[in-house]
């Protein structure tokens, strides 16, 4: 048992840089949503504040790229906004940025090559199949960071996204159509495929975390209980071809 975080909250994401882990914003158990960012040190076993997020966030999604932390969306407590924000852990500030092109929360976020993939989502009245990519490096230079990629085959959100090689996992989530979406991305060739499910019921609100060649599908809301299950699906892996001479 470590320490525990100071401020109770749900409907959060977390991002490591230099070590530690940053917790922005949440959903507080009144209902409402705060603004604080927390900040855990592994090594100390301690909680800090760091500077709060220009205005309330939660239902967000969350990357740290290049040293900071870019978080997208998510619910200020009335309406889901399209806002994002960039925070410098080193000198401990928030700056908005380029917003997306939609409004929306419980959306993907995941970096592949020099972008970061904003994938599916929930506006308040539809589940999305946008895919957008936005290029942090053309934002601060002043230039369009954002172009259109191909949309999700179906719409979802609350769901899980990670890069392994590259190559962009999304699984699970929750959207119009029941069972368990299992597809990769590939923003080399703009392209999606599916592959085989690991499951067939409706998985949602899991971790999804990437550990070596293997992706790590943790607890979330499976058929519409809480669930402690975890799943590895092997994402890369090798294969040797001998040559005879």
């Amino acid at each position: 048992q470590l320490a525990d975080k100071p401020t109770a909250a749900a409907d959060i994401a977390a991002a490591v840089v230099g070590g530690r882990i940053f917790v922005p914003g949440g959903r507080l158990a009144t209902g409402e949503v705060t603004n604080t960012l927390e900040i855990y040190d592994p090594r100390e076993d301690t909680w800090s504040r760091g500077a709060p997020l220009p205005q309330a966030r939660s239902a967000y999604a969350l990357v740290a790229y290049e040293g900071k932390l870019y978080l997208f969306g998510g619910w200020d407590g009335a309406a889901f906004r399209a806002s994002i924000f960039e925070y410098n852990p080193e000198l401990d500030r928030w700056r908005e940025r380029s917003p997306m092109f939609d409004a929306r929360g419980y959306a993907g976020a995941v970096i592949a090559g020099d972008a970061i993939y904003i994938m599916g989502g929930y506006d308040g009245e539809k589940v999305l199949t946008a895919n957008h990519a936005y290029f942090p490096g053309r934002d601060r230079e002043g230039d369009d960071p954002w172009e259109r990629a191909s949309p999700l085959p179906e719409g979802r959100y609350a769901m899980g996204v990670a890069s392994i090689a590259d190559i962009v996992h999304v699984m699970g989530g929750t959207g119009e159509q029941a069972g368990f979406l299992a597809l990769k991305y590939f923003p080399q060739r703009d392209e999606w495929q599916s592959f085989t499910s690991p499951i067939s019921d409706t998985w949602s609100d899991f971790g999804l975390v990437v550990v070596e060649t293997y992706l790590y599908a943790v607890g979330g809301v499976l058929d519409g209980a809480y669930t402690g299950k975890t799943l590895a699906y092997q994402a890369v892996y090798s294969i040797n071809i001998p040559i005879v001479r």
